[in-house]
């Protein structure tokens, strides 16, 4: 792949994930301190690493929501409910996977998780998962 397709995987791929997220991601904080390092670290993650296809978007941003919530990485974690809600995990299955990961980073992690959890929501308007049981 020469260089101007994988600059447009990566804003394709960028745009299917963090659409939905106001002010950004990391790469709005990189640039500031180094353009050019922040253009390829954009490239390998966005345009590489998260557009292969082994796995489905959903599948690696459900991985990605677990993986930062037992490392208690709320600003990374943030982005990427955004991502796992924009190519199709449930709001059910958001929380599902951050539920599961008391058995790995204890409780204090999963409801620092589900803080964020719930800013989201009311970023994107939606109600929470549980709302959906009382209608």
């Amino acid at each position: 792949m020469d260089e101007t397709e994988l600059k447009e995987r990566t804003k394709k791929t960028a745009q299917l994930l963090f659409h939905s997220l106001q002010g950004g991601v990391g790469y709005e904080t990189w640039k500031k301190f180094d353009r050019g390092l922040a253009r390829a670290l954009s490239m390998f993650f966005t345009g590489t690493l998260y557009s292969r296809e082994v796995i489905s978007q959903k599948q690696r941003e459900l991985c990605a929501v677990a993986s930062l919530t037992v490392l208690h990485r709320p600003n990374e974690l943030r982005p990427h409910i955004h991502a796992a809600l924009n190519v199709g995990a449930t709001r059910q299955e958001v929380a599902e996977v951050i539920f599961q990961q008391v058995t790995y980073g204890g409780m204090p992690v999963v409801v620092d998780a589900l803080e964020v959890y719930g800013r989201v929501l009311a970023e994107r308007g939606e109600p929470f998962p549980a709302e959906d049981a009382k209608r």
